[in-house]
């Protein structure tokens, strides 16, 4: 069993994922399509990089989530499930392989139809209408989570459709995610 399961390996799923497994948390990031964010070719709203590619990030994201000990598979969760509130999840993948964890991070775009099982905890509600926005979206409590150790981030969170948003929705979700694992507030400083 691992301790989080993050499903969708975009940028705030990736996120998510570097804070945890960098806290030693046991990580596992189930990406089966590819992130919205390799759809842009010159991304230029980060403070870092004048100009970055979506297939750098998610190519430099999934290095740092590695080098820190979380792995990731190129798998597309159709379903996630637990027996009772708030047991471990197991999530079934399409190629018939099953993950449980502990925690999940939600950080998929749109597509909710795998937590069918779990409609009875989530809530929904709809997106803003524009050309880039999400139908609806995972309601959460400020601290982005949505019910008993599931955590929310990125477009499955929220309308704002701009990758530093996504990170920083990402980090918050996993910081949170930590601090309630623990027990205590995270704070991760690097020196």
């Amino acid at each position: 069993m691992r301790e989080v399961l993050v499903i969708g390996g975009g940028v705030a799923g990736l996120q998510a994922a570097v804070f945890t497994a960098k806290a030693g948390v046991d990580t596992l990031v189930l990406s089966g399509d590819e992130p919205l964010v390799c759809r842009t070719d010159q991304i230029q709203n980060l403070i870092t990089r004048e100009r970055i590619t979506g297939d750098e990030i998610i190519e430099t994201g999934g290095e740092r989530v590695r080098s820190l000990g979380g792995e990731i598979r190129d798998t597309t969760v159709t379903t996630l499930e637990r027996e009772d509130t708030p047991g471990p999840f197991t999530a079934t993948t399409d190629t018939g392989e099953t993950h449980t964890g502990e925690y999940a991070v939600v950080a998929t775009a749109n597509e909710f139809d795998f937590l069918e099982p779990l409609r009875d905890e989530l809530e929904f509600v709809s997106g803003r209408d524009g050309e880039f926005t999400m139908d609806r979206h995972i309601e959460t409590d400020e601290a982005n989570r949505a019910t008993d150790n599931v955590f929310v981030a990125g477009l499955a969170n929220t309308w704002e459709y701009q990758t530093s948003v996504a990170i920083g929705d990402g980090a918050k979700a996993a910081v949170n995610l930590i601090s309630d694992k623990r027990d205590e507030a995270y704070i991760d400083h690097d020196w």
